[in-house]
């Protein structure tokens, strides 16, 4: 037991509530609203306008992003997706589903192939789609608790140019287990879509 449960830290009690109702999502539900998700986000501007992304690969109840990532190769976008390596996350450019492989924690990652792994600071992305345990409608994030994302972003979290976009179903934008505490380190959203909405932020490098 980690001392964090020992002290009932509300951040870990969260995270524990959040997975329990991820875990009760039934799959047919979260392929209905991961389309819904996907229709909303390819009509938002701040990807329509993006030459270069990062994302990821959906997992374990999250939304799905195949169909995302397909209309980002047949658009003719940059596409970054994450590798776990070490304790840092690295984005290595991919062209095809067919670079994806299984990877820790459960993760779909891309293979390297030659390719350089690069760190969002070296990427430069218009966009970085993002994906959380839940989200606020004030930017706030809550992920598993590994701080893999916050790490990643840190380098960028004041560039205007590099937009941040978190990813959930509806049920888990200001979640009815709670609302979302922010630490120091943690890095806001400017925006998220979920399968009902598209929501900006307070949030942003503005308030920082």
């Amino acid at each position: 037991m980690t001392s964090s449960s020992r002290t009932g830290d509300p951040r870990s009690s969260l995270r524990t509530a959040l997975r329990d109702a991820r875990r009760r999502l039934d799959p047919q539900e979260v392929g209905l609203r991961s389309a819904a998700l996907t229709a909303i986000v390819l009509d938002a501007e701040v990807w329509r306008s993006a030459r270069s992304i990062a994302a990821f690969v959906g997992v374990r109840g999250e939304p799905d992003t195949r169909a995302l990532l397909d209309v980002a190769w047949a658009t003719g976008k940059q596409v970054w997706l994450p590798r776990v390596q070490g304790e840092d996350l690295a984005f290595v450019q991919v062209r095809d589903a067919g670079r994806l492989v299984a990877g820790r924690f459960g993760l779909i990652e891309p293979v390297t192939d030659g390719e350089a792994a690069r760190t969002l600071a070296e990427v430069e992305p218009a966009l970085v789609v993002i994906p959380g345990l839940a989200f606020g409608r004030d930017g706030a994030r809550i992920g598993f608790g590994r701080g893999f994302y916050d790490r990643a972003l840190a380098p960028v979290r004041d560039r205007i140019d590099v937009r941040r976009l978190g990813l959930c179903f509806s049920s888990f934008l200001y979640p009815a287990q709670g609302p979302i505490p922010m630490a120091a380190h943690d890095v806001p959203m400017h925006a998220v879509a979920t399968d009902e909405e598209f929501v900006a932020c307070e949030a942003g490098p503005e308030a920082h």
